[in-house]
Protein backbone atom coordinates (compact mmCIF):
# COMPACT_ATOMS: atom_id res chain seq x y z
CA UNK A 1 0.00 0.00 0.00
CA UNK A 2 1.26 2.85 -1.18
CA UNK A 3 1.07 6.40 1.16
CA UNK A 4 2.84 8.25 3.68
CA UNK A 5 3.49 6.80 6.75
CA UNK A 6 1.90 7.30 10.44
CA UNK A 7 5.12 8.57 11.53
CA UNK A 8 3.70 12.22 12.92
CA UNK A 9 3.83 11.68 16.56
CA UNK A 10 1.46 14.67 16.63
CA UNK A 11 -1.12 12.66 14.86
CA UNK A 12 -0.90 10.47 18.41
CA UNK A 13 -2.34 13.32 20.40
CA UNK A 14 -4.45 14.79 17.67
CA UNK A 15 -7.92 16.19 18.94
CA UNK A 16 -10.62 15.66 16.68
CA UNK A 17 -14.55 16.66 17.37
CA UNK A 18 -16.85 14.47 18.06
CA UNK A 19 -18.62 13.79 14.96
CA UNK A 20 -14.90 12.28 13.43
CA UNK A 21 -14.67 10.49 16.50
CA UNK A 22 -18.05 8.78 16.26
CA UNK A 23 -16.89 6.93 13.07
CA UNK A 24 -15.30 4.08 15.37
CA UNK A 25 -17.48 1.97 17.18
CA UNK A 26 -15.73 2.38 20.31
CA UNK A 27 -14.77 5.93 21.30
CA UNK A 28 -11.69 4.67 22.92
CA UNK A 29 -10.10 3.82 19.71
CA UNK A 30 -7.46 6.24 18.61
CA UNK A 31 -8.47 8.00 15.02
CA UNK A 32 -5.40 9.06 12.48
CA UNK A 33 -7.74 10.29 10.47
CA UNK A 34 -5.92 12.69 8.40
CA UNK A 35 -8.59 15.14 5.96
CA UNK A 36 -5.45 15.89 3.55
CA UNK A 37 -4.76 12.15 2.52
CA UNK A 38 -7.65 10.95 -0.13
CA UNK A 39 -9.29 7.55 -0.24
CA UNK A 40 -7.90 5.99 -3.45
CA UNK A 41 -8.20 2.23 -4.36
CA UNK A 42 -4.97 2.90 -6.89
CA UNK A 43 -3.12 3.33 -3.27
CA UNK A 44 -3.34 -0.50 -2.78
CA UNK A 45 -1.25 -1.98 -5.47
CA UNK A 46 1.31 -5.09 -6.26
CA UNK A 47 5.10 -4.45 -5.68
CA UNK A 48 7.13 -2.65 -8.46
CA UNK A 49 10.34 -3.27 -10.03
CA UNK A 50 11.92 0.53 -8.70
CA UNK A 51 14.74 1.94 -6.47
CA UNK A 52 14.17 -0.08 -2.98
CA UNK A 53 15.02 3.62 -1.02
CA UNK A 54 11.82 5.01 -2.96
CA UNK A 55 10.19 2.06 -2.97
CA UNK A 56 9.87 1.70 1.09
CA UNK A 57 9.66 5.58 1.47
CA UNK A 58 6.48 5.39 -0.45
CA UNK A 59 4.51 2.56 1.77
CA UNK A 60 2.48 2.98 4.42
CA UNK A 61 1.89 -0.64 4.82
CA UNK A 62 2.42 -4.15 3.41
CA UNK A 63 0.02 -6.89 2.54
CA UNK A 64 0.68 -9.91 2.47
CA UNK A 65 -1.64 -12.72 1.54
CA UNK A 66 -2.14 -16.11 3.11
CA UNK A 67 -1.69 -19.43 1.84
CA UNK A 68 -4.34 -21.45 3.73
CA UNK A 69 -4.70 -25.46 3.58
CA UNK A 70 -2.45 -27.87 3.87
CA UNK A 71 0.27 -28.24 6.49
CA UNK A 72 0.66 -24.15 6.50
CA UNK A 73 -1.99 -23.16 8.47
CA UNK A 74 -1.27 -19.86 9.22
CA UNK A 75 -4.88 -18.46 11.10
CA UNK A 76 -6.46 -21.52 12.53
CA UNK A 77 -3.39 -22.51 14.20
CA UNK A 78 -3.76 -19.49 16.42
CA UNK A 79 -6.75 -18.56 18.96
CA UNK A 80 -6.30 -21.93 20.69
CA UNK A 81 -9.36 -20.75 23.07
CA UNK A 82 -11.75 -20.22 19.70
CA UNK A 83 -14.11 -22.42 17.98
CA UNK A 84 -12.27 -23.50 14.93
CA UNK A 85 -13.39 -24.87 11.60
CA UNK A 86 -13.56 -24.81 7.54
CA UNK A 87 -16.39 -24.04 6.01
CA UNK A 88 -17.12 -24.32 2.37
CA UNK A 89 -18.70 -21.02 0.22
CA UNK A 90 -20.53 -21.92 -2.63
CA UNK A 91 -20.49 -18.14 -3.35
CA UNK A 92 -16.92 -17.26 -3.17
CA UNK A 93 -15.66 -21.36 -4.47
CA UNK A 94 -13.28 -20.97 -1.66
CA UNK A 95 -13.05 -22.50 1.39
CA UNK A 96 -13.29 -19.93 4.78
CA UNK A 97 -10.89 -20.38 7.84
CA UNK A 98 -13.21 -19.14 10.79
CA UNK A 99 -12.18 -18.86 14.50
CA UNK A 100 -14.92 -18.11 16.71
CA UNK A 101 -18.83 -18.46 16.95
CA UNK A 102 -19.37 -14.54 16.27
CA UNK A 103 -16.90 -15.32 12.86
CA UNK A 104 -18.84 -18.31 11.94
CA UNK A 105 -21.94 -16.57 11.97
CA UNK A 106 -20.44 -13.80 10.28
CA UNK A 107 -19.52 -16.03 7.49
CA UNK A 108 -22.77 -17.73 7.44
CA UNK A 109 -24.62 -14.44 7.04
CA UNK A 110 -22.40 -13.22 4.21
CA UNK A 111 -22.59 -16.44 2.56
CA UNK A 112 -26.19 -16.11 2.02
CA UNK A 113 -26.72 -12.31 2.37
CA UNK A 114 -27.70 -11.12 -1.57
CA UNK A 115 -26.38 -7.12 -0.37
CA UNK A 116 -22.63 -9.64 -0.11
CA UNK A 117 -20.96 -10.35 -3.66
CA UNK A 118 -18.33 -11.36 -2.12
CA UNK A 119 -16.29 -12.59 0.79
CA UNK A 120 -13.18 -13.82 2.41
CA UNK A 121 -12.57 -14.41 5.79
CA UNK A 122 -8.81 -14.29 7.56
CA UNK A 123 -8.04 -13.05 3.90
CA UNK A 124 -4.19 -11.77 4.53
CA UNK A 125 -2.00 -10.11 6.96
CA UNK A 126 -1.40 -6.09 7.62
CA UNK A 127 2.12 -5.52 8.32
CA UNK A 128 2.27 -1.47 9.37
CA UNK A 129 3.93 1.31 11.69
CA UNK A 130 2.72 3.61 14.76
CA UNK A 131 5.58 6.22 15.32
CA UNK A 132 8.64 3.86 15.57
CA UNK A 133 6.45 0.82 16.64
CA UNK A 134 5.40 -2.03 13.27
CA UNK A 135 2.41 -4.08 14.06
CA UNK A 136 0.98 -7.18 12.69
CA UNK A 137 -2.54 -7.14 11.88
CA UNK A 138 -4.80 -10.17 10.52
CA UNK A 139 -8.08 -9.12 9.89
CA UNK A 140 -10.76 -11.36 10.88
CA UNK A 141 -13.30 -10.49 7.57
CA UNK A 142 -12.91 -8.73 4.29
CA UNK A 143 -16.70 -8.55 1.81
CA UNK A 144 -17.62 -6.70 -0.78
CA UNK A 145 -21.15 -5.02 -0.97
CA UNK A 146 -23.60 -4.63 -4.34
CA UNK A 147 -23.14 -0.86 -3.46
CA UNK A 148 -19.62 -1.28 -4.48
CA UNK A 149 -18.35 -0.58 -0.62
CA UNK A 150 -15.48 -2.48 0.50
CA UNK A 151 -15.58 -3.66 4.28
CA UNK A 152 -12.49 -4.58 6.54
CA UNK A 153 -14.28 -6.10 9.57
CA UNK A 154 -12.62 -7.04 12.79
CA UNK A 155 -15.00 -9.61 14.67
CA UNK A 156 -15.08 -8.96 18.69
CA UNK A 157 -17.48 -10.97 21.00
CA UNK A 158 -18.27 -7.60 23.78
CA UNK A 159 -16.37 -4.24 24.21
CA UNK A 160 -14.03 -5.64 26.73
CA UNK A 161 -12.12 -7.34 23.75
CA UNK A 162 -10.86 -3.82 23.46
CA UNK A 163 -9.70 -3.15 26.57
CA UNK A 164 -5.69 -3.46 25.61
CA UNK A 165 -4.81 0.04 24.98
CA UNK A 166 -1.83 -1.24 22.66
CA UNK A 167 -5.39 -2.97 20.43
CA UNK A 168 -6.91 -0.05 20.37
CA UNK A 169 -3.51 2.05 18.74
CA UNK A 170 -3.26 -0.69 16.12
CA UNK A 171 -6.71 -0.95 15.33
CA UNK A 172 -7.29 2.94 14.49
CA UNK A 173 -4.01 2.71 12.64
CA UNK A 174 -5.44 -0.12 10.79
CA UNK A 175 -8.58 1.82 10.38
CA UNK A 176 -6.79 4.78 8.57
CA UNK A 177 -4.66 2.90 6.64
CA UNK A 178 -7.28 0.74 4.33
CA UNK A 179 -9.56 4.12 4.51
CA UNK A 180 -7.12 5.52 2.59
CA UNK A 181 -6.54 2.71 0.45
CA UNK A 182 -10.57 2.96 -0.54
CA UNK A 183 -11.68 0.44 1.95
CA UNK A 184 -13.94 0.86 5.41
CA UNK A 185 -13.09 -0.52 8.98
CA UNK A 186 -15.92 -2.26 10.80
CA UNK A 187 -16.18 -3.50 14.21
CA UNK A 188 -18.55 -6.04 14.99
CA UNK A 189 -19.44 -7.45 18.23
CA UNK A 190 -21.14 -10.70 18.54
CA UNK A 191 -24.63 -9.20 19.08
CA UNK A 192 -24.35 -6.96 15.88
CA UNK A 193 -23.73 -9.78 13.63
CA UNK A 194 -26.64 -12.21 15.25
CA UNK A 195 -29.02 -9.09 15.42
CA UNK A 196 -32.52 -9.25 15.32
CA UNK A 197 -34.26 -12.19 16.77
CA UNK A 198 -35.38 -13.67 12.94
CA UNK A 199 -31.62 -13.10 11.15
CA UNK A 200 -30.08 -16.05 12.24
CA UNK A 201 -32.78 -18.35 11.55
CA UNK A 202 -33.89 -16.89 7.91
CA UNK A 203 -29.72 -17.15 7.91
CA UNK A 204 -29.69 -20.41 9.10
CA UNK A 205 -32.55 -22.22 6.77
CA UNK A 206 -30.59 -20.40 3.79
CA UNK A 207 -27.58 -21.34 4.13
CA UNK A 208 -28.91 -25.38 4.04
CA UNK A 209 -30.18 -24.89 0.64
CA UNK A 210 -27.22 -23.43 -1.31
CA UNK A 211 -26.51 -26.63 -3.00
CA UNK A 212 -30.06 -27.19 -3.75
CA UNK A 213 -31.03 -28.72 -7.65
CA UNK A 214 -33.42 -26.86 -9.86
CA UNK A 215 -34.72 -28.90 -12.58
CA UNK A 216 -35.33 -26.65 -15.74
CA UNK A 217 -38.61 -25.50 -15.22
CA UNK A 218 -37.64 -23.97 -11.76
CA UNK A 219 -34.74 -22.45 -13.46
CA UNK A 220 -36.87 -20.74 -16.00
CA UNK A 221 -39.31 -19.70 -13.67
CA UNK A 222 -36.39 -17.87 -11.24
CA UNK A 223 -34.66 -16.42 -14.54
CA UNK A 224 -38.34 -15.02 -15.74
CA UNK A 225 -38.13 -13.27 -12.60
CA UNK A 226 -34.90 -11.84 -12.45
CA UNK A 227 -35.26 -10.58 -15.81
CA UNK A 228 -39.07 -8.92 -15.60
CA UNK A 229 -37.63 -6.93 -12.51
CA UNK A 230 -40.75 -7.04 -10.74
CA UNK A 231 -41.05 -7.45 -6.65
CA UNK A 232 -44.03 -9.62 -5.78
CA UNK A 233 -44.82 -11.14 -2.64
CA UNK A 234 -43.55 -14.36 -1.17
CA UNK A 235 -46.77 -16.49 -1.88
CA UNK A 236 -47.44 -15.64 -5.54
CA UNK A 237 -43.65 -16.36 -6.38
CA UNK A 238 -44.57 -19.81 -4.39
CA UNK A 239 -47.71 -20.32 -6.72
CA UNK A 240 -45.81 -19.81 -10.07
CA UNK A 241 -42.55 -22.44 -8.84
CA UNK A 242 -44.58 -24.81 -7.05
CA UNK A 243 -48.72 -24.10 -7.15
CA UNK A 244 -48.95 -28.12 -5.61
CA UNK A 245 -45.98 -28.11 -3.41
CA UNK A 246 -45.51 -25.32 -0.95
CA UNK A 247 -42.21 -26.73 0.60
CA UNK A 248 -40.55 -27.43 -2.87
CA UNK A 249 -41.32 -23.91 -3.80
CA UNK A 250 -40.11 -22.64 -0.48
CA UNK A 251 -36.87 -24.27 -0.91
CA UNK A 252 -36.49 -22.72 -4.59
CA UNK A 253 -37.01 -19.49 -3.33
CA UNK A 254 -34.81 -19.62 -0.26
CA UNK A 255 -31.82 -21.12 -2.81
CA UNK A 256 -32.35 -18.21 -5.08
CA UNK A 257 -31.59 -16.11 -2.23
CA UNK A 258 -28.95 -17.79 -0.87
CA UNK A 259 -27.53 -17.51 -4.50
CA UNK A 260 -27.91 -13.78 -4.88
CA UNK A 261 -30.61 -13.67 -7.17
CA UNK A 262 -33.51 -12.75 -5.25
CA UNK A 263 -33.62 -10.38 -2.12
CA UNK A 264 -35.37 -10.01 0.85
CA UNK A 265 -35.10 -8.50 4.83
CA UNK A 266 -33.52 -11.04 6.46
CA UNK A 267 -34.39 -9.44 10.30
CA UNK A 268 -38.01 -10.13 9.73
CA UNK A 269 -39.66 -13.18 9.55
CA UNK A 270 -40.54 -14.64 6.27
CA UNK A 271 -44.29 -14.72 5.39
CA UNK A 272 -46.60 -15.06 2.55
CA UNK A 273 -46.63 -11.76 2.45
CA UNK A 274 -42.72 -11.30 2.71
CA UNK A 275 -42.10 -8.96 -0.42
CA UNK A 276 -38.83 -10.58 -2.43
CA UNK A 277 -37.42 -8.49 -4.88
CA UNK A 278 -35.08 -9.40 -8.10
CA UNK A 279 -31.68 -8.66 -8.24
CA UNK A 280 -29.91 -8.52 -11.77
CA UNK A 281 -26.46 -9.78 -11.91
CA UNK A 282 -23.45 -7.30 -10.88
CA UNK A 283 -20.22 -8.17 -12.05
CA UNK A 284 -17.34 -7.50 -9.06
CA UNK A 285 -13.82 -8.78 -10.65
CA UNK A 286 -12.50 -9.52 -8.00
CA UNK A 287 -11.72 -6.19 -5.97
CA UNK A 288 -10.79 -7.80 -2.72
CA UNK A 289 -8.88 -10.87 -4.15
CA UNK A 290 -5.08 -9.50 -3.73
Amino acid sequence: MKDKGLNDSRLLEQKLPPRVQARHVDRRIPNYLNNNEPALRSRICRPTMRWRGLEEASRMAQIIVLDHGGHARPVINRGQQHLRSRMSSRKTGIQQIVEGRGHRDLTMWNEVNPQVLDFQAHPFLIRGQIGDEPFDYYPDHIRLMRNGRVELIEVKRTPADLNAPTYRRKLGAVAEIVRRGGWHFRILYHAAITGPRWRMRNVEALYARRYLLLDRDEQDVVNAFVMNGVSTTWLALREILAPDNPRRGNAVIENAIALGRIDVDLDQRITCSTVVTPLPPLPHHNQIRL
